[in-house]
């Protein structure tokens, strides 16, 4: 009888680690096709990168989801292009913007003219890295291809002498939608913290809290943003892009309008300014 029990126990472990797996590999190809969606480098837009690196810019490492990609409507104003390093091409680039998927416009286009004012004549260099539809977990889990590529755009940002000061969190939908709880979603963003220091980056992690997507903003998430921007200095209060609801800033209830990519930049702006000034009297 006893034998019998542990073969049934034995066949229902191997079940259940060949459905893990399996689970496992399909979200590995799920992340790698939505890789393969990423804006991409135009050879026209490429410049060289001493042109960046001779001026001292204040280099933002963005991140996230859709909202922190090119899932907005894309602006019918020809506004200039701003400085960006993607892969090992710096350049100069308007939307949709390389690093990140889709085909629209995003919020990060307007951030380097609304910090104008408080750089003294430096230059903004963004680098991005937005991937729809991910969770925190397809960042930080053990192999991800997301993980790895962040992980190898840090390290290309340190070689080309480009380390970033701050890096821009735009994330918690997915979570949102998947019912993430705060503790779940607080070792997620220490996973992640984890991963930056290990690629070479001590810079803050500023926290957006955004996570409405046709939905009301989670109390999990934004618990987690919370708990680690209050217990941990490494982690930054970012903006409340959750305040921006409605027809007026989204144009689907969950991705910006133009208007909402420029009020969203300009709370990003806000939540940076203070962080900018301590930092040149640190220099």
């Amino acid at each position: 009888m006893l034998k019998r029990v542990l073969v049934v126990l034995a066949l229902g472990l191997a079940v259940v680690t060949a459905w893990w797996g399996l689970r496992l590999y399909q979200n590995h190809l799920a992340l790698e096709a939505k890789l393969a969606l990423i804006v991409t480098t135009r050879p026209v837009d490429v410049v060289d990168c001493s042109s960046f690196t001779s001026q001292r810019p204040l280099v933002l490492l963005a991140l996230g989801q859709s909202n922190a990609g090119n899932h907005g409507t894309l602006s019918a104003s020809a506004d200039a292009p701003i400085w960006m390093m993607t892969g090992a091409y710096c350049l100069q680039a308007n939307d949709p913007l390389p690093g990140a998927t889709g085909t629209g416009g995003s919020i990060w286009r307007h951030l380097p003219a609304m910090l104008g004012s408080e750089l003294g004549g430096r230059k903004v260099v963004l680098s991005v890295l937005a991937v729809d539809a991910t969770s925190i977990d397809d960042w930080v889990r053990p192999g991800s291809a997301v993980g790895q590529r962040l992980a190898g755009q840090v390290r290309e940002l340190q070689r080309r002498g480009l380390s970033p000061d701050f890096v821009l969190w735009q994330q918690g939908e997915a979570d949102a939608r998947n019912g993430t709880s705060a503790s779940q979603y607080l070792n997620g963003l220490q996973k992640l913290a984890s991963l930056l220091e290990k690629a070479g980056t001590h810079a803050p992690l500023l926290l957006a809290r955004s996570t409405v997507c046709r939905s009301e903003p989670s109390k999990m998430i934004r618990s987690a943003i919370d708990s680690a921007t209050q217990t941990n200095p490494h982690f930054v209060a970012g903006p409340n892009t959750d305040l921006l609801q409605g027809d007026a800033y989204r144009h689907d209830g969950c991705h910006f309008n133009e208007v909402g990519q420029r009020a969203a930049a300009r709370d990003w702006a806000a939540a940076l300014k203070p962080l900018i000034v301590t930092l040149a009297v640190a220099r």
